[in-house]
């Protein structure tokens, strides 16, 4: 019995899909992608996914700026979770922020290089 090979994956939050060239037969997850039971994420939906979680928690009158500080600090968290050795300027690229807010949260959590 022949096993099926999966060539392509279909972020589930976003629908981007990643396949590979025909010929390339490949059985795992693209790199920085995770399958667990909520789904199968691409990585910006998981950068999206943590900074939404960093304002879950937050009171309903949270101002738009305390938001946004909130949800921009959880996505940084991420990264540096992630690789704590990836430089500043490459996570304020990913998270669409500056660096010196990668450099205060990385300070915040005693990753500083």
């Amino acid at each position: 019995m022949a096993t099926a090979t999966k060539t392509a994956w279909v972020c589930d939050r976003c629908g981007v899909t990643v396949s590979w060239s025909s010929g390339r037969k490949r059985r795992s997850l693209p790199d920085n992608w995770v399958a667990d039971k909520d789904g199968t994420f691409c990585l910006g939906c998981r950068r999206e996914i943590a900074g939404e979680a960093g304002t879950a928690e937050m009171p309903e009158d949270a101002s738009g700026d305390s938001r946004r500080k909130a949800d921009v600090t959880a996505r940084i968290e991420f990264e540096l979770s992630r690789n704590p050795q990836t430089a500043d300027g490459q996570i304020a690229k990913a998270c669409r922020t500056s660096v010196a807010s990668v450099r205060s949260v990385r300070e915040q959590l005693g990753l500083s290089h």
